[in-house]
């Protein structure tokens, strides 16, 4: 699985947030993108994991123009091919741990005994075995952002997309989750995509970007 990212731009109104902006990636890449708030990281992602729409450009995922899909097509296309670690966790506080990690598989037919497995299987991955019928007001933050990553990859995506994924934890809960991240990131053989504003973080990518004036560069 590849992805192809070719004269990529979005603008809002007369605001050109993104402009011609172009590079690919092979499947077990990373990659860190960089940039002030406001120049356009998570606007990119959103793009990336077709939650929206560039204003012109190209975005090929495995060969796959998302986009030329039927909107339930491209939904399940989102669903199967694509993870995504928010900074802020939004776990549905109504269910447990493992109810919030299989959720993704409930989008497009019955959850499986091998999704429920394999929720079982990623659950212990992250550390959180003991917690798995917990709710998420019983969890500590970086234990929520650990359900997070594990609802990410429940699907196995070939894309993970993680927009500011430590932003909102202490340096202890965030090294954590870093850890973890890479950790699954290896085992996964994923193409992984990370928007931060943490130095440390980005440097651990194995290519890094910075969005500046619209543009990507690369370090």
């Amino acid at each position: 699985m590849a992805l192809k990212v070719e004269a990529l731009s979005k603008h809002f109104g007369d605001v050109n947030v993104l402009r011609d902006i172009s590079f690919e990636m092979a499947r077990g890449q990373s990659l860190s993108i960089m940039g002030p708030s406001g120049s356009g990281k998570s606007t990119l992602l959103h793009m990336l994991g077709t939650l929206d729409r560039p204003s012109s450009g190209l975005i090929e995922i495995g060969g796959q123009n998302p986009f030329a899909l039927p909107e339930l097509a491209l939904a399940q296309f989102r669903n199967q091919g694509i993870g995504f670690v928010f900074q802020e966790h939004h776990l549905l506080p109504q269910y447990s741990v493992v109810e919030n990690v299989l959720i993704p598989t409930l989008a497009f037919g019955k959850t499986s005994s091998d999704a429920r497995d394999r929720a079982r299987d990623l659950i212990d991955r992250v550390g959180l075995l003991h917690r798995i019928d917990h709710r998420p007001s019983e969890l500590s933050g970086g234990e929520r952002q650990r359900t997070a990553v594990a609802r990410a990859l429940i699907n196995r995506p070939a894309l993970l997309l993680c927009d500011e994924p430590t932003g909102s934890l202490d340096g202890v809960r965030a090294e954590e989750i870093a850890d973890l991240i890479f950790e699954l990131h290896r085992e996964e053989n994923n193409i992984s995509i990370c928007a931060t504003h943490s130095t440390a973080l980005a440097h651990r990518f194995e290519r890094q970007f910075e969005l500046r004036g619209g543009t990507c560069f690369e370090a």
